[in-house]
């Protein structure tokens, strides 16, 4: 089965943080737990200009997902297609996996005392639907799917920035 993962290009994010409200409304996530945060990285001097960055932190679905090695209860598991997914009916909240998450993409949920992570709205995208993030991000800057689709996408975007700093354009 083909790989799916989640890609922002940070060149284009502004940090609007639209992607959180769409991630904690599409998934009914209780105050204070987020899949996805938006970091702020900055000002810094870049070229001699004010320059800050905005880092949309979440699962990254590893390859090698070291929350599933950790995880005691055998809650967490990968599909076929790379989505790695925490199951809250077996999840004791023990938070061991969020230890091991290099990302620190795993939280508590408090109302179901289970842990929780970004699962790129698999019920959606099951049914050929983006994820909430992407759907819903105004810089269109998040893109959903099979990655090495989504690369070539990406160095196209990147040549085009390229040639347009080189011309002038």
């Amino acid at each position: 089965m083909i790989q799916k993962n989640l890609y922002v290009d940070l060149e284009y994010c502004f940090g609007c943080r639209v992607c959180e409200v769409a991630c904690k409304q599409e998934n009914n996530i209780p105050v204070g737990v987020k899949r996805i945060n938006v970091v702020t990285v900055g000002p810094r001097i870049a070229e001699g200009k004010l320059k800050t960055d905005f880092v949309p932190m979440r699962c990254r679905h590893c390859a090698k997902a070291p929350c599933i090695d950790a995880c005691r209860e055998g809650a967490i598991s990968k599909r076929s297609d790379g989505i790695v997914l925490i199951n809250p009916e077996l999840c004791i909240g023990c938070m061991l996996c969020s230890e091991k998450c290099p990302f620190g993409a795993i939280q508590l949920n408090p109302e179901t005392q289970a842990a929780e992570m970004c699962n790129l709205c698999f019920h959606r995208t099951d049914a050929g639907l983006e994820p909430a993030c992407v759907h819903h991000c105004p810089a269109d800057c998040m893109y959903f799917g099979n990655i090495n689709d989504i690369m070539k996408i990406i160095r196209k975007k990147q040549s085009e920035r390229m040639l347009e700093k080189e011309t002038g354009l």
